[in-house]
């Protein structure tokens, strides 16, 4: 799915994202720039729109558009809602996964323009990821 979107970024449309049943859950995630010259660590935030093509969250940090993220998304009872589509034998159990996004747009929000809204289409999301975002908006 997510390799569709990467080949064909013209399909994408924040409609995607903000439109997709239950897109409007709130999690808490983790933001880094992606790459070897990525001075900063994650900054904290929390989405405001997600689906599997993308994400929308609240940041004070400003990205560049087309600037790739690492997103570590934290979802309550993230492993027991994995095993349901997996059998792995692990010692720790995580509590977040990872995607990367490509940055679509960026705008000031707020009165001092402090805090950006930020929108990014999934540039690589892990399969079983994914059905396991898919189940927890559907349980609304």
């Amino acid at each position: 799915m997510s390799q569709d979107n990467e080949e064909n970024p013209l399909s994408f449309n924040e409609d995607l994202v903000k439109k997709y049943p239950r897109s409007n859950r709130r999690l808490s995630l983790n933001v880094a720039r992606y790459g070897i010259n990525a001075e900063m660590g994650p900054e904290e935030a929390l989405t405001v729109h997600i689906s599997p093509y993308g994400i929308q969250f609240r940041v004070t940090e400003e990205y560049e558009e087309g600037q790739l993220l690492k997103i570590h998304i934290n979802m309550p009872d993230y492993w027991e809602r994995k095993q349901r589509f997996v059998d792995y034998s692990r010692i720790d159990t995580p509590s977040n996964f990872k995607i990367l996004a490509k940055v679509v747009s960026t705008e000031d929000v707020g009165k001092r323009g402090k805090k950006k809204i930020v929108l990014a289409r999934t540039v690589n999301m892990d399969e079983i990821d994914e059905q396991v975002l898919k189940a927890f908006l559907q349980e609304g």
